[in-house]
């Protein structure tokens, strides 16, 4: 018996252990299937968490200059067609009333807002057919026509 058990240790001293090149290439080949699968899947959700986070930054905006319009009796408000220092902020909201700070819980916003003379609120250069989440994100970026 001791004999035996001899002989099999020393065979398994004696072969080699390791991958061959063959199993190797396939393990590889499975980590770049699954990651061209989950890649594109991640980078959709990130782009649509922007894209909700400006819609409802922009209810909360549009719930604070209708609130304020409410209590000033105000039925229309001066529309802006290009970005101010301030409008993030809303302290250069041409108006009577020129500030929402009284009527958001933060006194800034994340992203950039225009309104018009309604007082509908939406995003930033979201009326250019091109827009981007990132172009709410900078002063830079001008007020065309509201949205359809």
């Amino acid at each position: 018996m001791r004999r035996f058990f001899k002989r099999a240790k020393d065979t398994m001293l004696r072969q080699e252990g390791g991958f061959t090149l063959i199993e190797l290439l396939v393990v590889i080949g499975i980590i770049v299937a699954l990651a061209a699968i989950t890649i594109p899947l991640v980078t959709r959700f990130t782009g649509s968490g922007k894209e909700g986070a400006i819609a409802a930054e922009t209810e909360t905006v549009q719930t604070a200059m209708s609130a304020m319009m409410a209590d000033l009796n105000l039925t229309t408000v001066n529309a802006n067609t290009g970005v101010t220092v301030g409008v993030q902020t809303f302290t250069a909201m041409p108006s009577a009333a020129n500030d929402l700070s009284g009527y958001l819980r933060k006194a800034t916003t994340i992203y950039f807002y225009c309104w018009t003379a309604t007082g509908d609120v939406y995003a930033q250069n979201r009326a250019d057919a091109a827009w981007e989440p990132e172009d709410a994100e900078s002063p830079a970026a001008a007020c065309g026509s509201a949205p359809a």
